[in-house]
């Protein structure tokens, strides 16, 4: 009983002697309000851009005889934008081709992927199947009779000849 009531006087006495404050709850004064930091709200995001979707394709087709064959692709950039490439290759016991891929000229970009795309969902156009059949797989098959050094000359010219055709206006 006694260390009852020694304990309680302690208690008494401690509570008596702590000091005013935070730990310290006054009935007769108002405390002052709590007030709390400042917390920076993170800025909302800006909606993303729905990015284009690009998914790529191959399209193969054969005209002018069974050994020259156009190819239509659709490939796509790390950042999901589409390059158009159009290549024309003959096949005899070697095969000899072109491409023209529509980023490595980028004055002419526009125009070029605007007319191998549209061979992609219209068709290859009777002008366009003229000028490959009659200027490009010829090019292309004299290049396959020739040498190397005339080789790689005549497939430059081919190059040249069928990306000047396809970024005409």
């Amino acid at each position: 009983m006694l260390k009852k009531v020694l304990f309680t006087a302690v208690l008494a006495l401690l509570a008596f002697q702590a000091p005013r404050g935070a730990a310290a709850f006054d009935f007769n004064n108002p405390s002052a309000p709590l007030t709390f930091a400042e917390v920076k709200t993170p800025a909302v995001p800006a909606p993303a851009k729905a990015a284009p979707s690009c998914k790529p394709f191959l399209i193969s087709s054969s005209f002018g005889g069974v050994n020259e064959t156009i190819i239509i692709e659709r490939a796509c950039t790390p950042e999901n934008e589409p390059v158009w490439a159009l290549a024309v290759e003959v096949r005899g016991r070697r095969t000899a081709a072109i491409k023209v891929v529509s980023s490595d000229y980028p004055e002419q970009r526009a125009a070029l992927e605007k007319r191998i795309k549209s061979m992609a969902l219209d068709g290859v156009s009777q002008e366009d199947a003229d000028f490959i059949v009659s200027k490009t797989g010829p090019a292309l098959k004299q290049a396959l009779a020739s040498g190397a050094a005339a080789q790689a000359e005549l497939l430059a010219g081919a190059r040249e000849a069928l990306k000047n055709h396809l970024a005409r206006p």
